[in-house]
């Protein structure tokens, strides 16, 4: 099982267009126009996002933002087989919105996700990238991980639903405090180790997760997580570019130089402290694998409401999961954020 596609419903495909192609350096592969709506399909050898915006008012895309702000409207899977994904969609009383067979090779259904998110899951032989890009040097290596926020008490209904359709399992579970708000959250991984899905809610009122729900009218995807083999040379790039990311305070970096002495863990050289303050890059690791590393960070919302980001992130030494500290800085980030915009 693999993620094929996220589509993206937005008010200018346009913006979010330049956006991808010209900040954050994927490619433009195909443009899809008809009477209502345009659609350009953007991505590179690993990864395929669709953008596609309203042309008029009968467009399915208009309607749907007329309920919500832009954001992921559909993540589509690929699976070895839709045939058993269909048996346990009727056994769950899941509601199906589309099917089609466009030849024997590929055939898919769309379902009714959580809250207002479909899934098309399809059966084909191959990715949906372009073939002509498979070589290139990119930046950008696949999906890492995508992260949907769920309404308050949805959170263990929400995993079930994952786990019954896809055989999703929790990796992790992660109870997140500050002095003003907080989160519950649960990683879940796919029984292939290839999709990473993570489900947050909030547990009070005053929860950034809370503000997510509702601006976005209800439960949607927050982030998707990028992956790169190297992250100072990509966030380099993309800050040159002029990419936008979170501020972290100078007090997390003095912090976790001081916690690396205390565990005299040499984890980065001088140059690579320096270049994780520069970009304001996260990083966190566990006492039992410090070389296992995890270095993250996280671009300012992307669309005309603080919905949606991106995250980039890099495991050195197959460091799994999410660390502890790193999803503590994100949250706070986030709340800082949010006060001052």
């Amino acid at each position: 099982m693999e993620i094929d596609c996220i589509h993206f419903w937005v008010m200018d495909a346009n913006q979010t267009l330049e956006l991808l192609v010209q900040k954050m350096e994927f490619r433009k592969l195909e443009d899809r126009t008809n009477e209502h709506t345009i659609e350009y399909l953007v991505g590179n050898a690993h990864l395929l996002f669709a953008i596609a915006s309203p042309l008029t008012s009968t467009s399915p895309v208009a309607a749907y933002l007329q309920r919500h702000p832009s954001g992921v409207r559909d993540v589509s899977f690929r699976v070895p087989d839709l045939a058993e994904i269909r048996r346990r969609i009727d056994r769950l009383g899941i509601e199906i919105l589309a099917v089609a067979a466009v030849s024997a090779n590929v055939q898919w259904v769309r379902i009714q996700g959580w809250g207002a998110l479909e899934h098309t899951i399809l059966q084909e032989s191959s990715p949906a990238v372009a073939a002509n890009l498979v070589g290139l040097n990119e930046p950008i290596t696949g999906i890492d991980h995508i992260v949907l926020n769920v309404g308050s008490g949805e959170l263990s209904l929400a995993v079930n639903w994952y786990r019954e359709l896809f055989d999703f399992q929790v990796q992790q579970t992660f109870d997140i405090q500050t002095q003003t708000s907080g989160l519950v959250s649960k990683a879940l991984l796919s029984a292939c180790e290839k999709i990473r899905f993570n489900i947050n809610e909030p547990s009070s009122s005053t929860s950034q997760i809370q503000e997510f729900l509702d601006l976005n009218r209800g439960a949607g995807i927050q982030h998707i997580a990028l992956q790169t083999d190297d992250i100072f040379a990509t966030v380099d790039r993309l800050q040159q570019q002029e990419l936008g990311c979170l501020p972290i305070p100078q007090t997390y970096y003095a912090n976790l130089q001081n916690r690396s002495r205390l565990e005299q863990n040499l984890l980065l050289n001088v140059d690579e402290w320096h270049q994780l303050e520069r970009l304001q890059i996260l990083m966190d690791w566990s006492r039992s694998l410090p070389e296992a590393v995890l270095l993250q960070i996280f671009t300012q919302p992307i669309f005309e409401s603080p919905t949606f980001f991106f995250e980039v992130i890099e495991r050195r030494n197959r460091a799994k999961g999410f660390g502890q500290g790193n999803f503590q800085a994100l949250f706070e980030a986030i709340e800082q954020y949010n006060l001052v915009n």
